[in-house]
């Protein structure tokens, strides 16, 4: 009599079997290949497995085409939307950077008896690196 731990163990897919749905995709590189084409040569029902899954994949690559593309209409709206997306201003990175700035900067005005202040320091180096949107001229060249 075979335990459950057995059945559980022959009912989960071998390696071969995990790549059957790339090898039928073409995507395996050529030791994969290799293998798999030599087992499906040697194995009856794993070749059986491996011609349900073609199947399914052929069906699947059918259904997707027979979709269609997108309609002019679809893709205006869609540009339209983005158009419509306010700029966004960079929020994280400008902490990072003033933190990147202040480490830095924070020995060398140890160094020099220069108390620190760290909103200034980000200020500046937040202006140095602002972040225009689509069409902004840079400041001076309005």
């Amino acid at each position: 009599m075979m335990t459950a731990s057995k059945k559980i163990v022959e009912q989960e897919p071998s390696e071969i079997e995990l790549l059957l749905p790339w090898h039928a995709a073409g995507t395996l590189n050529a030791r994969d290949t290799r293998r798999v084409e030599e087992a499906l040569a040697r194995d009856p029902e794993l070749a059986r497995q491996y011609a349900v899954i073609r199947e399914e994949y052929a069906g699947t690559i059918d259904l997707n085409e027979s979709l269609g593309a997108p309609s002019v209409r679809a893709m205006q709206k869609l540009f339209a939307a983005i158009d419509a997306e306010p700029v966004r201003r960079p929020g994280g990175s400008l902490n990072m950077a003033a933190r990147f700035a202040g480490f830095l900067l924070e020995p060398l005005a140890a160094h020099a008896g220069v108390v620190r202040q760290p909103r200034r320091v980000s200020a500046c180096f937040a202006g140095r690196h602002h972040r225009r949107g689509v069409g902004e001229q840079p400041p001076g060249l309005v």
